[in-house]
């Protein structure tokens, strides 16, 4: 027994792992035959279907896109800043508080502007009593100009009416004059004319007696006063024929009364020339009372509006400002994202900055290439850093056409993508431009500032059939693939066939069927010129993997299995045949020991 019990541990493992080598020979051996055409394949030449060589055509979204690195933005952010140099006397919020508009925040200082503001105020108001001042006493002056000129009591008018007054009484006294003492002389010279004329005439004799004993000639009646400057007309004739021996001109008339007279009174005409040169003066004298008047009431004028101008415009404002500034509200509702001062602090920047994040954008570069795929409205998807596999969605909201040379080839960005997304071989010096990505819908665990990854749709086609991009062949407009076509779901093998089809968008890999005569459930060869030579001949499939559900499950509309659940799934069949070759083992093991 005790030999037995030191050896039976040992020999036991040597018989199984000799009988799983022999085994695997065993298998290593079916398989060679199988890939060498022995075992009863149907294509004995090997021009069987192998993995990849085959697509089952079926329902799927088929789509092209850019990927591109990102951070999380909101959609405005504010720096808030003041004009006052003072202390910063209380700070109401922290980074990470939620605020509201018009929300206190800060304030500061404001004693020296009380100050300023309290001494300001005390020259304004001696301002505006000066200026009331000023105003008053040029009223004042005013209102005596216009009182003197109406009650007659302004000392230059008086003096000028009084010459004029006195004019026009000399005037009056020299009219008169010459009316009482030219009337006499006038008549006498008339008769001596007469007398003078009669001694001339045919038939007189020398004594003055006509040849026919009649009367002599009368005398004329006295001719009426004349104007000043004008001649006296002789009554009952026309008058003398000026500068001869019967015409006399108004000096002539004044000289002779004058003489008569026994003195030497103002002419009529010099009286008439001192009445106008008073009249003259009188009408300079009101002039200038005018014009004194007018200056008078253009200092009214300035002396209001210097009052209004210091009872409305009392100041530039800057302190008043200051005043308003010194106390600070929030002008957005959104986040406090970050506190730059402390209490006591004297500002020379921002104090705190806000950011309203009741809608987010992701802020990234794309590549120089992209931009003309990317449009305005493009749908996105996109994961964040700090949620994971967790899908969100948005849009593309703006492409900017100007390139962003600062961003060019980003150094540090997360998993070593470059800013337009398309992988690491962008060059170094390449050209970005700036992209917006609004983001819609669920915004839950989305962090200002936070990087993310997103996923740029550029064209897609929804529910199309979806195959190989190298499936497809032929020109635009004449689009065929080649599908091996089965007389049944469970068939293995049918014959080559031409199908003609139309396409949709597409990327580097696949391609969206949209129409033609390719159906979901279709087998479609992923290699067409390797089978064109063999269109009408029969093919099968050698693929091991190859489960005829799948070709049902795509004619039913059923959700195409993806290469990770496959692989799963081919795990688990593996485990269990390694579970049962395990198990197989055992018991022949067993046996042997029996």
């Amino acid at each position: 027994m005790s030999e037995f019990g030191t050896t039976t541990p040992h020999a036991t493992p040597r018989r199984r792992s000799l009988k799983l080598r022999t085994v695997a020979a065993l298998t290593s051996v079916v398989l060679l035959a199988s890939a060498c055409g022995f075992g009863g394949s149907d294509e004995a030449d090997g021009s069987g279907l192998q993995p990849g060589d085959y697509t089952i055509a079926a329902a799927e979204d088929v789509s092209d896109s850019v990927i591109v690195n990102g951070h999380i933005a909101p959609i405005r952010a504010m720096n808030i800043t003041t004009s006052v140099q003072s202390e910063v006397e209380k700070i109401a919020v922290q980074p990470g508080d939620r605020v509201q508009k018009d929300q206190f925040l800060a304030s500061m200082n404001t004693e020296q502007l009380d100050r300023q503001l309290a001494a300001q105020e005390r020259q304004q108001a001696n301002a505006q009593a000066e200026a009331a001042q000023a105003l008053e006493q040029a009223q004042s002056q005013l209102n005596a100009h216009d009182q003197s000129v109406a009650n007659g009591s302004n000392q230059t008018i008086r003096q000028a009416q009084a010459q004029v007054n006195q004019a026009q009484a000399a005037y009056d006294a020299a009219l008169a004059a010459q009316g009482g003492r030219s009337a006499t002389r006038v008549a006498d010279v008339f008769s001596q004319m007469a007398g003078n004329l009669s001694s001339h005439l045919p038939g007189n004799s020398s004594n003055g007696t006509s040849s026919g004993g009649g009367q002599g000639p009368k005398a004329p009646s006295a001719p009426a006063p004349a104007a000043p400057g004008g001649a006296p007309a002789a009554p009952g004739a026309a008058p003398a024929p000026g500068g001869g021996q019967g015409g006399m001109s108004p000096d002539e008339i004044a000289q002779i009364a004058g003489a008569e007279g026994g003195g030497a009174p103002m002419s009529v005409d010099e009286a008439y020339a001192a009445l106008q040169d008073a009249k003259a003066a009188l009408a300079a004298a009101q002039s200038q009372a005018q014009q004194e008047r007018q200056q008078l009431q253009g200092q009214v004028d300035s002396a209001r509006r210097q009052a209004e101008s210091a009872g409305i415009s009392e100041s530039d404002g800057t302190l008043e400002y200051q005043l308003q500034e010194a106390t600070l509200y929030s002008p957005l509702a959104g986040v406090v994202t970050s506190v730059d001062v402390e209490e006591g602090d004297i500002p020379q920047g921002k104090l705190l900055s806000l950011a309203d994040d009741s809608s987010l954008l992701i802020k990234s570069e794309v590549r120089e290439a992209d931009v003309p795929n990317i449009k305005q409205g493009n749908r996105v998807e996109f994961t964040s850093t700090a949620t994971g596999d967790k899908k969100f969605k948005g849009r593309v909201k703006r492409i900017a056409p100007a390139a962003d040379q600062s961003s060019a080839a980003p150094a540090g960005m997360p998993g070593g993508m470059s800013a337009g997304g398309g992988g690491s071989d962008s060059e170094s010096g390449s050209v970005t431009f700036p992209v917006e990505i609004e983001v819609t819908g669920d915004t839950k665990g989305l962090l200002l500032g936070g990087t993310v990854r997103a996923e740029i749709i550029t064209q897609e086609s929804a529910d199309a059939l979806n195959v190989p991009l190298d499936a497809v062949y032929g020109e635009e407009g004449d689009k065929k693939v080649l599908v091996m076509a089965t007389d049944g779901d469970d068939a293995s093998s049918g014959v080559v066939e031409e199908r003609k089809v139309e396409t949709g968008a597409s990327n580097d890999v696949d391609i969206a069927i949209t129409g033609g005569e390719l159906k979901a459930g279709d087998i479609v060869i992923n290699w067409p010129d390797e089978y064109s030579e063999q269109i009408g001949e029969k093919v099968s499939i050698s693929d091991p993997r190859f489960d005829p559900e799948q070709v049902r499950e795509a004619k039913e509309g059923k959700p195409k299995e993806t290469d990770t659940e496959s692989a799963k799934k081919d795990d688990k069949q593996g485990e269990k045949k390694d579970s049962k070759k395990d198990d197989n083992a055992e018991a022949a093991d067993g046996g042997e020991d029996k």
